[in-house]
Parts: structure tokens; C-alpha cells; sequence
């Protein structure tokens, strides 16, 4: 009550029966939990506050709204490497939902990526995605993600396709140039023929009118075009303990010497280096891109994107289900086209094991407006 009177901040009052096994909450827990929680909205009344029973495998359990009414704790991920999304159990329910809503697959769709692990299917199919830019790197990252069965996806993005798009956005058509069709239709329309029975919001909007949906993601992908719209979508991620990976290229042409692609894909997981601890993101980036008014349209071409789209989902499958059994690789690679390299950056290898001091996981959650 404390903690939430002085913070502000929602609290999930939390016991384990045992670590292992599908948890139920006992007579007492059904009365005590609802109490506890109603103790900590008296203290702080703007914010959700939760009671669970918890273990290694899933969870049961309560989240009272501002409005007082109860609702069952349905999903909970443990952040880190590899993520945790447990099962869970309706209280008052003998049976539990497991993550996967289909067990098994019937077809061999899917039998030459089993290899993953016995239930990376059905962790791929749970798992809900945002996609927040759909260009050129963005519809590379959503192919993929439809390859690989995923059926719960947010894709932001409010612009219309152009032209000079379709050298680099998969999936796009001199159709779809001719009707003006928008990004997110054409994303979309990629998902549903490879996974009719998706749940998708391809609403043309920015991700910034999305934040309702992104909120409920897992896992959010971003392929922008500046560094102030990364700034913005990774303090985002980090306020809501969603990891973020992040893509992007530029093709620098020096005076005097041969063109240069440079490249980048970095993780940015909650309580780990963020973009700004390895110097990504800085005040003189963001100052210099800040003075830019009359930008040139940046040269872009379809290979690289689909280099770093595809390393991001590598990123992404080995944060889901763990398959390689390895520690966590480096949170930033750096591409050279000239070279056709994709390596380490010298940066994640000096901050290796370092905390983030830009994003405290104590100040995390919903921003909080006072007047001053």
C-alpha cells in the first residue's frame, strides 16, 4: 500500500503454492487476494493492481479495474532470455489453458521448423506482434512472421504506397500503385493468404494512435526512419516491458569514394542496454536530425533490408522459444554492405553485461501528468 500510495503504480500481490506445475488458488487465496488488492486501490485508485498464484509453468489469478470489477489474470511473460509465457487457470476451473490453442498440428506445414522445440508452434501461433513501419524493412519482417505462423499481429503504419516503393516493399504491386492501395492493406493482405484465421488490426494509423493495441503485444518489431521516431517507440517499449527490435540502414556516399551501406539490428530488452547506452541514439543525433528541414528521400534498396529484417527474426525466435540453448547474443549487430558483413558492434561487446540507467525498470509503466 505504501509502495503504491508513494509510486503511483499499479502493484500484483504474488505467492507461489510450488515451482512447478499449473498453479490453483486455494479457499483462502480466493478470499485473501481480492482484499489485499483492494488495499492497494485504496491507496492508490488510478491504477490496475493484480493477485496471482504463480509457478515455473503458469499462473491464476485476479486484476481489478478502476472501476472495481475483477477480471481473470490472463497473460503474464517473464522477461529475459529466453521469454516466459505461462499457461493459465480460470480460478474455480479444474482445467487450465495451455499456450497453445490447437495441440498438435495435424499437417506437416510446419514439420521442417520443428526443430525449435515441441512447442515452438504453438508458442509462435500465441505470441501477438506489432509491426510499426511497413516500407522496405517492415514488409520483410512481416513475411516472414506470416511464414512462420504467427497469428496475432499489429501493423502500423498510416502512409499510402508510392511508386518508388516497389523496389524494396515485398509483397507490393504496380496494382497496388495504380489504386493507391494503402501499406498496412498490403501487409495484411500478405498475412491472410498465408494465415487466414489471423487476428490482425491493420487500421491505417500511426503507432502512436495504436498504443491501446500495441500495449497488448509481446513482442513489437520497429522499422523507422529516424532517430527521434525510434527514441520515441523505444521509451515506449521500455515503459511497458515489451522488448523492441529494432532495424534500420543508410547508404552513406562520402566525396571522392564508392557508396557505403551501413546497417544495424538491435534488441533492446527491459532492464538491458538500450539505444541510447550504446550510443545510437544521442543528443547530437537527435539535435543534427532535429535542424534537417528539407530531407532528400534516403536511397534504399531491397537486399539489405532483408538482411537485417531477417536477423531481427532471428532475434525474435531465439527471445520466444529459446531453441539454440545459447546465452544472449550480442543486443546490437552492424551490417557493411561493401563487405557483406553483419557482426557484433564493438559497443554491446564494451557494455556487455551492464544495466540500463536511461530506462529504470522502478519508473516504468503509464506516464503520469501533474500539474505544476
Amino acid at each position: 500500500m505504501e509502495r503504491a500510495y508513494k509510486t503511483g503504480a499499479g502493484q500484483i500481490w504474488v505467492h507461489t503454492h510450488g515451482r512447478k506445475g499449473i498453479p490453483g488458488v486455494s479457499p483462502t487465496d480466493q478470499e485473501s487476494g481480492p482484499k489485499v488488492v483492494k488495499s492497494c486501490a485504496n491507496a492508490q485508485s488510478r491504477t490496475l493492481h493484480a493477485w496471482a498464484v504463480i509457478s515455473e509453468h503458469g499462473i491464476c489469478g485476479q486484476v481489478r479495474d478502476i472501476d472495481g470489477t475483477f477480471h481473470p489474470l490472463r497473460r503474464l511473460a517473464v522477461i529475459g532470455w529466453p521469454m516466459v509465457i505461462p499457461a493459465f487457470r480460470e480460478i474455480g476451473s479444474t482445467a487450465f489453458r495451455a499456450k497453445a490453442k490447437h495441440p498438435g498440428h495435424q499437417d506437416d506445414r510446419y514439420v521442417r521448423q520443428s526443430f525449435l522445440g515441441a512447442n515452438a508452434q504453438d508458442i509462435i501461433e500465441n505470441t501477438r506482434v506489432g509491426v510499426v513501419g511497413l516500407g522496405g524493412g517492415g514488409s520483410h519482417l512481416s513475411q516472414q512472421l506470416a511464414h512462420l505462423g504467427f497469428k496475432g499481429v499489429v501493423l502500423c503504419d498510416p502512409q499510402e504506397i508510392a511508386d518508388s516503393n516497389l523496389n524494396r516493399l515485398v509483397g507490393a504491386t504496380v496494382e497496388d500503385v495504380r489504386t493507391k492501395s494503402l501499406k498496412s492493406k498490403i501487409a495484411a493482405r500478405l498475412f491472410r493468404g498465408l494465415q487466414p484465421q489471423v487476428e490482425i488490426d491493420d487500421r491505417p494509423l500511426s503507432w502512436e494512435a495504436k498504443v491501446p493495441a500495441l500495449r497488448r503485444c509481446d513482442l513489437i518489431f520497429g522499422a523507422l526512419d529516424s532517430f527521434s521516431a525510434r527514441r520515441d517507440l523505444e521509451a515506449f517499449c521500455r515503459n511497458h516491458l515489451i522488448p523492441l527490435v529494432d532495424i534500420g540502414m543508410k547508404i552513406l556516399r562520402p566525396e571522392g569514394d564508392a557508396p557505403e551501406i551501413r546497417g544495424q539490428v538491435i534488441l533492446s530488452l527491459p532492464g538491458e542496454t538500450c539505444m541510447h547506452c550504446l550510443q545510437f541514439l544521442t543528443a547530437e543525433t537527435l539535435a543534427e536530425e532535429a535542424q534537417v528541414y528539407d530531407k532528400d528521400p534516403q536511397p534504399q534498396v531491397v537486399w539489405p533490408n532483408g538482411i537485417l529484417a531477417s536477423s531481427a527474426i532471428g532475434y525474435a525466435i531465439g527471445l520466444l522459444t529459446g531453441w539454440s540453448g545459447s546465452s544472449v547474443p550480442s543486443c546490437r549487430m552492424d551490417y557493411r554492405g561493401s563487405q557483406m558483413t553483419l557482426t557484433p558492434s564493438h559497443m554491446a561487446k564494451a557494455l556487455n553485461g551492464q544495466r540500463c540507467s536511461h530506462y529504470p525498470l522502478a519508473q516504468c509503466g503509464d506516464p503520469r501528468y501533474e500539474k505544476l
